[in-house]
């Protein structure tokens, strides 16, 4: 450190992480960062306390997009900006985390090596594209910031406990970025199990005192999570957010055994991420699915197999275990897709398992093998990262490995819509209600496409269509009325 080399390495991250985004400035405003940023009115009328309300538990993600507003408005350069300033920082903190950890696990060897060489495969990996250029994925973003420094702040307790502190700071400031966070407690739990302790009776016996503090903060975060949901306030808690948009949510017994597979995928875009896309199509399939059940197989084989060689590899257990517990919020029972934007915080256990595991130690070829991947992958990103920049294009990507997605069509279609192409349009937009009938925004869709092609006969039995199928979601019904409303009167004249 008193040479300080380190800040070579910084510079050397900084360096490949604007490389992979510098084509990241381009994109565009998507999907949900209108609902949240382009269209919200709590963010425009400059009062937090309307702000607050609108989100609760992700309160200080939306103080930073109400900071961007208040400086340049809608210029969404300045918002991929501050992205991409906290994705580096977190690769900052990120190496800083694994220097720490090694110097407390008592490494010896090269400690540099394989930390810098986690933290520039976490920066430059394809798959973190979605949370770092979808701007309203800022809450990944933010909440590894915090999940980070609650790790680091503690690694430093064990020299000064005066960093107990901020410890308890970040981690209770992280529960307002995104629930996730209530999984730092056990992520701490796990590494004080695989780095100190030498076996289970061991660990509760002499951890104990961790393990029910460890426990307590996070039965409280679950508990605020719920909180700040609305459980507390009388309003009813929708346990599965898609049911509110369709009726043929899957079961939750059947979507918790699909899991598995979707663990897979997600783990094998940690290793080849390319062919990657906004929606995937996991099959749901019970427990007595073979594909699940191997999946479950080849899941407890890995868990058994890092548990019995965790003194051998402490690292490979420590990162598996980070993987999962990081995982498991978006991905175990509460239906919400495959994303890829939920690697965000995952993805950083594979590395470390894989890194310090398979190459410890600089030598010619693990050098030469890890920069090459860091290269391809810094490539991967950068040609990701334009199609980001307009939601046709990203979704006729997307098309051509999900051709029988519902959202996929329906996207495409809305898509041509707003550029006024209504007849090529209209075969997704129709392909969408043969795939879905029973969804709503499909036939408003539809009827909004035919419209605009001067059929109002044909728009308005679509919205008749829409009406008798009732929406759950109140905007929804509001449109649906207005349109009928206004077709009417159009064809009274």
């Amino acid at each position: 450190m008193k040479s300080k080399p380190w800040l070579i390495d910084l510079l050397l991250l900084f360096l490949l992480a604007a490389a992979a985004y510098l084509s990241s400035f381009k994109g565009d405003w998507q999907f949900d960062d209108f609902r949240c940023i382009v269209d919200n009115e709590a963010l425009k009328s400059g009062s937090l306390s309307r702000l607050w309300r609108f989100s609760p538990g992700r309160f200080l993600v939306f103080l930073t997009f109400w900071a961007n507003y208040e400086s340049c408005g809608l210029d969404i350069f300045w918002y991929h900006f501050a992205n991409l300033f906290i994705h580096v920082l977190n690769g900052f903190l990120f190496y800083y985390f694994l220097l720490l950890l090694q110097e407390a696990d008592g490494s010896d060897g090269e400690k540099r090596f394989p930390a810098f060489m986690c933290a520039a495969l976490f920066l430059v990996h394809p798959a973190q594209t979605q949370a770092v250029t979808y701007i309203v994925q800022r809450l990944e973003l933010m909440c590894f910031t915090f999940i980070l420094a609650h790790l680091i702040f503690l690694l430093l307790a064990l020299k000064n406990k005066l960093f107990y502190i901020p410890a308890a700071i970040v981690l209770a400031m992280g529960l307002f970025c995104k629930e996730n966070m209530a999984v730092a407690p056990l992520i701490v739990a796990l590494g004080y199990f695989v780095f100190a302790s030498s076996d289970l009776k061991t660990f509760f016996k002499e951890k104990k005192k961790i393990l029910a503090l460890a426990a307590a903060v996070f039965l409280i975060l679950c508990l605020a999570v719920l909180r700040f949901a609305g459980v507390w306030k009388g309003t009813s808690f929708d346990f599965s957010p898609l049911q509110r948009l369709y009726a043929d949510t899957p079961d939750l017994a059947a979507y918790f055994a699909t899991q598995f597979k979707v663990w897979a995928v997600y783990l094998r875009l940690c290793f080849w991420p390319f062919g990657l896309r906004l929606e995937y199509d996991v099959p749901q399939e019970g427990f007595a699915s073979p594909f699940v059940i191997l999946a479950i197989l080849f899941w407890l084989a890995l868990a058994v197999f890092a548990f019995i060689n965790r003194k051998r590899w402490p690292y490979l257990a420590f990162g598996l275990g980070f993987f999962a517990l990081a995982l498991s919020p978006a991905a175990t029972l509460i239906p919400n897709g495959l994303y890829e934007h939920r690697l965000y915080c995952a993805l950083p256990g594979v590395l470390i398992a894989v890194v310090f595991t398979l190459f410890p130690k600089k030598n010619l070829y693990s050098a030469a093998f890890l920069i090459a991947v860091i290269l391809l992958f810094t490539h991967a990103a950068f040609q990701r990262n334009f199609y980001w920049s307009d939601a046709e294009l990203i979704w006729r990507d997307n098309l051509k490995y999900s051709p029988e997605n519902f959202r996929v069509n329906a996207n495409v279609g809305q898509a041509l819509m707003a550029r006024e192409r209504y007849l090529e349009a209209l075969p997704y937009l129709k392909k969408a209600i043969e795939l879905r009938p029973q969804t709503v925004e499909a036939h408003y869709n539809l009827a909004c496409c035919l419209a605009g092609m001067g059929d109002l006969t044909g728009a308005r039995e679509e919205l008749i269509v829409a009406k008798k199928l009732k929406s759950k979601l109140p905007e929804v019904k509001r449109l649906v009325d207005e349109a009928l409303k206004a077709i009417d009167q159009a064809l009274a004249e």
